[in-house]
C-alpha cells in the first residue's frame, strides 16, 4: 500500500533539495581565496595572491616602501 503521488513528489523534492545543497556548498570560493593570500609584505602586512608577479610586488615596494627595498618587504619572494 501507499506510494501515492503526494509521497512521490515529496521524495523527489527532498532528493532535489539534497543535490542542490551539495552543489551550492561547492560554489563558494571565499575560503580558497583567503588561503591564496600567501605573499605578505613584512613592513605593512599587506597580503597578495600567491600568483602575484614580481613586477606587481615591485610596484608595491616602489609606491609604499621605496626607502626599504624589495628584500625587506618580501624576503621569501627574494629566495624564490
Amino acid at each position: 500500500m501507499g506510494g501515492g503521488n503526494g509521497q512521490k513528489s515529496a521524495t523527489a523534492r527532498a532528493r532535489k533539495e539534497k543535490e542542490e545543497a551539495k552543489r551550492r556548498g561547492a560554489g563558494s570560493q571565499l575560503k580558497q581565496n583567503a588561503a591564496a593570500q600567501s605573499v605578505v609584505c613584512q613592513i605593512c602586512r599587506a597580503s597578495f595572491m600567491c600568483t602575484a608577479s614580481a613586477t606587481k610586488l615591485q610596484e608595491h615596494v616602489d609606491s609604499k616602501h621605496s626607502k626599504n627595498g624589495f628584500a625587506a618587504c618580501f624576503p621569501e619572494a627574494q629566495a624564490a
